[in-house]
């Protein structure tokens, strides 16, 4: 595997746009939440304000956001967490069914055990059917998935392996900005050098080959760039890429001997069917040789990011044309993917949910597309309220659970904001948060090109929510034009 090496460390060169990176400082969003919080006891200490509450609009969790885990999963890993439920009447026959059956597969009847063997064997078989449904036939081998607990300590854990400690320069990761500021975080705390390049806004944020390039050509000049990571669908952009896009990567990555990492964890919140989510095995897949069968991919899918339930923590990932002996590194102590098996459990099930004459598929379905209903709901509501405000603009929604509009911030308002020693983003979202109690995450948390000022907004509250949050934050930001003009 060309792009695998051994661990080291090294810190973060600058970079020509403003990248996301691991800090050991609170985050922009992170001081933002804190005031907020700060603002919640005021009121509930009879503070007067402009407002009676304060409302969250920034995050992509849909069960902080009022949608509960569907049922069925968490029937299931309660079966198997306390067997005496197979014995309830409030539990349908088949979620009993499938908790005996799981049961069987656990070493000693319980999820209290280690099970690895589960995790490998029982829940890799049953991802890589799934997967092979998902992509049209595409063959999935369980022996390259690696079951884990979330995304997050898995991505660290994939880069730590291809960052060479003795190498005479450091190890470079191509980072999306804007982008998840996971990803920065990971490369960071896996010793690798984060190298940002921007989406194409103008684009509706795709991901531009000769941009790319460049970056690359740059980046060569202070480390060595071994990975190129995609997020599809975007977060916070959401953006879908289309087949074009996709096979235009496979080639780059292909001529340049990159290692393609995908974080596709929000495949399943997708909110037209324009632009349908595929994923980056099934496009190499059906590009055929010499592509299908070199070019290494390593992508990832996550139970978090639908109403699987974050809390939970389980997902995923799959290797793709790289030596299966790279596996062996994930199934030590050394690895943190060690998963929490209820979380596994429920990612069972969700790969292989009720079938429609089974009792629980009613909910089953209802629930699930319910959250995509809202979704597609809440990303048409989003483009005609700011799309009537003047100095707001924003891409057609796609897929993912957030919208990144773009804002127009008077060149007083960014004076003040720099005296402060403040991103004018920042600024504004504290100016808003105090005259309106929303929360909404500043543009900088998730990177952005130089001069330009973005928030991130949630498309997971309730409609009625969503609205009044966007008719406030647009009358707001007249205000604000106004006041700093």
């Amino acid at each position: 595997m060309a792009a695998v090496g051994t661990s080291g460390g090294t810190a973060c060169p600058p970079s020509p746009v403003n990248p996301i990176s691991w800090h050991a400082s609170p985050s922009p969003l992170q001081l933002l939440l804190q005031r907020a919080a700060a603002i919640e006891e005021e009121l509930a200490q009879g503070k007067e304000k402009p407002f009676t509450e304060v409302t969250y609009c920034h995050s992509g969790d849909a069960v902080a956001a009022g949608h509960q885990p569907l049922t069925f999963l968490r029937q299931v890993a309660a079966i198997c967490a306390y067997p005496e439920l197979l014995g309830a009447g409030c539990v349908p026959e088949d979620a009993k069914r499938q908790a005996a059956q799981v049961l069987r597969h656990l070493q000693g009847d319980s999820p209290g055990a280690y099970n690895l063997e589960y995790v490998t064997d029982t829940v890799a078989v049953k991802v890589a059917r799934y997967l092979e449904r998902r992509d049209g036939g595409t063959p999935s081998d369980p022996r390259c998935i690696v079951p884990c607990g979330g995304t997050a300590a898995a991505m660290v854990d994939v880069l730590t392996l291809v960052v060479d400690e003795t190498a005479a320069v450091p190890t470079g990761v191509l980072v999306p900005v804007p982008g998840p500021p996971l990803l920065g975080g990971a490369t960071g705390l896996a010793g690798a050098v984060a190298v940002p390049y921007p989406l194409a806004e103008e684009r509706g944020w795709d991901v531009a080959g000769e941009t790319v390039r460049r970056v690359l050509g740059q980046a060569r000049e202070r480390c060595h760039p071994k990975v190129l990571c995609v997020v599809n669908p975007g977060d916070p952009t959401g953006h879908v890429l289309s087949r074009q896009s996709m096979e235009d990567i496979v080639r780059l990555v292909a001529e340049e001997n990159l290692l393609l990492l995908a974080d596709e964890v929000f495949q399943d919140n997708v909110a037209t069917s324009d632009r349908p989510f595929l994923s980056f095995k099934r496009v190499l897949w059906e590009m055929g040789a010499p592509f299908s069968s070199t070019v290494q991919l390593i992508s990832f899918y996550s139970l978090s990011k639908g109403v699987g339930g974050g809390g939970f923590r389980a997902g995923f990932f799959e290797l793709v044309n790289i030596e299966p002996s790279v596996l062996k590194c994930f199934y030590t102590w050394g690895f943190s993917v060690y998963p929490s098996i209820l979380g596994q459990v429920m990612l069972e099930m969700a790969m292989e949910p009720p079938m429609p004459s089974d009792p629980s598929y009613p909910a089953y379905e209802e629930q699930r597309q319910g959250l995509l209903q809202d979704l597609a709901h809440n990303a048409r509501l989003l483009q005609e309220v700011l799309g009537r405000a003047p100095g707001i603009h924003c891409h057609p929604l796609q897929g993912g659970a957030r919208a990144f509009p773009r804002i127009q911030l008077p060149p007083r308002a960014q004076r003040q904001a720099r005296e402060l020693v403040l991103e004018p983003d920042v600024f504004f979202c504290h100016k808003l948060l105090e005259a309106t109690g929303i929360v909404v995450a500043p543009g900088s948390e998730f990177g952005q090109m130089e001069g330009t000022h973005h928030v991130g907004v949630s498309l997971l509250p309730p409609a009625t929510t969503l609205e009044r949050v966007l008719l406030t934050l647009t009358r707001f930001h007249a205000t604000f034009l106004r006041d700093f003009s």
